[in-house]
């Protein structure tokens, strides 16, 4: 599940769920001229040399991405919600899968009677006990969560341990006995480089389990906002493939360990997503699973960038650092004797190139913990000591989900379809011979049994596990006389074709 977001320029964004480790690499041979052995000889007259392949080597030797995704294959999840209906699916929501032609909608109506709302996404376990990793965005609203395994099929129910909306984090815990899940490795994110190989696991539109693969084409990219929010990014850019439902997925390096956690993409510009650094969220881990949420340290300021013409003014040699354009009063920034106008240069003598790097450093420092703010006053250097507090947002949020989620929604004993004798109308309508017989659909409820088995408005059923139907009072007993778990096999005329479905009664 992607999101969409907007940045300082105005450019939409669309945000965007082994055997052994082997390294890949890529060796570029120098170009060479080519030797007498190895050019074929050309016909005659002809004015060309051929290349014989079999006596020379290709300039670019590229190794097989098959080992690393054989890798971490086993441990990435393909992640399924359901939520209350509103008025539109949360930012970046796809649905569950790509609809067939004529499909009804997955939003559902008030008309049809479905309460509830369904999206897919990726994650990744990064335990042997089941828990997983995932995004903030893909589970939001949801009272009820499940996962795909790997390749298998089989639900398993996930408890939400904790999220952040701040990050775009959310941790997840497979509701199982089972101890020894596949799990994927964290690497060093700040050991990155651009130009790094990389490969984006997920579910775009709804295509379980795809591989794309890229470099890394920037870091700390922190001056856009997923879907209009604010929030905590530092996001490692890359040109590897992300789309809607890649959300949550692993971004995994050429030694099969996650270096990041895919989240968003630009719509307009293919080749530019964005994945939540490794690094950062393993510093929100513990808190998050001890206690549901992050908790956050805090300086108590309002700050801005310094610009390029004010830099001189403010005693800067260049333009750098965060401005405080604001102290709260009765804050930490307060208290160690921070005043409007200071420029914050260093932050425990990591220097701040960009005043977005503040807030970051700030939150993850821990409250309580003394840290030492260089800044500049009037031209003049000063180190300030600060107590960093709670803050106040950890007094506020409060993570609702792990409970919701764990209670799924009644289960609807029907497969979700309103079904009519087919008469001469209809057949004339549908464009179906006289001689065809049936039960045609008449209402689907989205999200039911029937809609994720493929069938659709104006099926026409006539043929169920090899019984022939000729009537509606024929199918709806059929149906209702089956036990719950039972695999109806129907047939239906859909226009010319005849189309093949596996229905399972709740």
């Amino acid at each position: 599940m992607n999101r969409t977001f907007s940045s300082p320029l105005r450019v939409r964004w669309l945000l965007a769920a082994s055997t052994s480790v082997l390294m890949l690499s890529a060796t570029i041979a120098l170009a060479e001229p080519l030797k007498p052995s190895a050019r074929k000889p050309k016909p005659p007259s002809a004015p060309w040399t051929e290349l014989d392949k079999a006596l020379t080597r290709p300039l670019v030797q590229v190794s097989s991405l098959a080992p690393v995704v054989r890798r971490v294959d086993p441990a990435v999840l393909v992640v399924f919600t359901e939520g209350p209906i509103t008025d539109e699916l949360p930012p970046g929501h796809p649905v569950v899968e790509p609809l067939p032609p004529g499909h009804p909608s997955p939003h559902g109506s008030p008309e049809d009677g479905n309460s509830v709302q369904r999206g897919q996404g990726a994650g990744f376990l990064i335990s042997a006990s089941g828990y997983a990793l995932t995004n903030h965005h893909v589970i939001e609203g949801a009272t009820r969560v499940v996962a795909y395994v790997g390749a298998a099929k089989d639900e398993i129910v996930c408890d939400v341990v904790g999220s952040d909306e701040k990050s775009d984090v959310a941790v997840l815990r497979l509701r199982s006995p089972r101890t020894d899940w596949p799990f994927l490795l964290l690497a060093d994110s700040e050991s990155l480089s651009v130009g790094d190989l990389v490969v984006a696991i997920g579910s775009p539109f709804g295509l379980a389990q795809s591989v794309s693969s890229g470099i890394v084409s920037a870091r700390g990219r922190r001056d856009i906002e997923p879907s209009g929010r604010q929030g905590l990014y530092d996001f490692i850019q890359t040109d590897a493939s992300i789309n809607p439902g890649n959300s949550g997925g692993p971004l995994i390096d050429a030694w099969g360990a996650v270096v990041g956690i895919n989240s968003a993409v630009n719509a307009a510009g293919p080749g530019i997503g964005f994945a939540i650094p490794i690094n950062q969220v393993k510093r929100m881990l513990p808190s998050m699973i001890a206690t549901g949420r992050y908790l956050r340290s805090w300086i108590g300021v309002s700050i801005v960038s310094v610009e390029p013409d004010v830099a001189a003014a403010m005693g800067l040699s260049s333009a750098r650092g965060a401005l405080v354009r604001e102290v709260v009063a009765g804050g930490p920034a307060a208290t160690a004797g921070l005043k409007p106008g200071d420029v914050i240069v260093a932050f425990n003598k990591r220097i701040l190139h960009e005043a977005s790097e503040l807030p970051l450093l700030a939150g993850d420092a821990g409250v309580d913990a003394t840290v030492i703010l260089d800044i500049v006053r009037d031209s003049q250097s000063v180190a300030l000591p600060l107590v960093l507090k709670s803050h106040p947002d950890n007094a506020t949020v409060v993570v609702a989900a792990p409970v919701a989620a764990a209670r799924p929604p009644p289960r609807d004993p029907t497969i979700g379809i309103a079904v009519v004798t087919l008469d001469d109308d209809h057949r004339s309508r549908l464009g179906l011979d006289g001689s065809i017989a049936g039960a045609r659909i008449s209402k689907m409820r989205s999200g039911s049994p029937a809609f994720v088995a493929g069938l659709a408005q104006d099926d026409v059923v006539i043929m169920v596990n090899g019984n022939s139907v000729v009537a509606a009072e024929e199918f709806a007993g059929i149906v209702k006389a089956a036990p719950p778990g039972t695999v109806l096999k129907v047939l239906v005329r859909r226009g010319a074709s005849t189309v093949f479905a596996a229905v399972q009664k709740p």
